[in-house]
């Protein structure tokens, strides 16, 4: 019986050792700033290759543009020009509304503005419900006319947009 005791009172002593001897309060703190620590140079370092990135694509761009100043018949389109055209493959899509009174009410809107065409297009599958009404805008001949008018559009009406094929 005395050595079960003994036996019981080293286990209990070991065990209260090992837990004695774990990590401290101030050491848990100290291995957490060091990972912290290694996170935020890990993040500079990106931040750093997006600066340089950009850097590098502004230089580009100036280079190329130097060029240009040289042939006059290569100017780009302002970011606001756009030429809308009568029946053209690509429009530029503002919104979609599940109620088609919603999607009208943008439509009528606009109705004002003299934009050759804003219409509402429905889509989607009425026997499962779902069923989308789109604003679309314009006809356009060409996916950057599309998208001048798009980008314009939106900072106007602060929404999003995005260029579709009129079908």
């Amino acid at each position: 019986m005395k050595r079960i005791s003994l036996y019981s009172l080293l286990v209990v002593v070991g065990l209260t050792t090992i837990l004695a001897c774990g990590e401290s309060e101030q050491e848990r703190m100290a291995r957490e700033q060091a990972r912290q620590d290694s996170l935020r140079k890990v993040e500079m370092a990106k931040v750093q290759a997006q600066i340089q990135a950009y850097e590098d694509s502004v230089a580009a761009a100036e280079q190329s543009g130097e060029m240009m100043e040289d042939d006059e018949d290569a100017a780009p389109k302002a970011v606001n020009e756009f030429a809308m055209v009568e029946s053209g493959p690509y429009v530029v899509q503002v919104g979609a509304f599940r109620s088609q009174d919603k999607a009208q009410h943008y439509v009528n809107k606009w109705a004002d503005r003299s934009y050759p065409s804003s219409y509402v297009i429905k889509t989607g599958n009425e026997a499962t419900g779902d069923v989308w009404f789109r604003v679309r805008v314009g006809y356009f001949s060409t996916t950057e006319d599309a998208e001048n008018f798009g980008a314009q559009l939106a900072k106007e009406i602060n929404s999003g947009y995005w260029v579709a094929n009129k079908d």
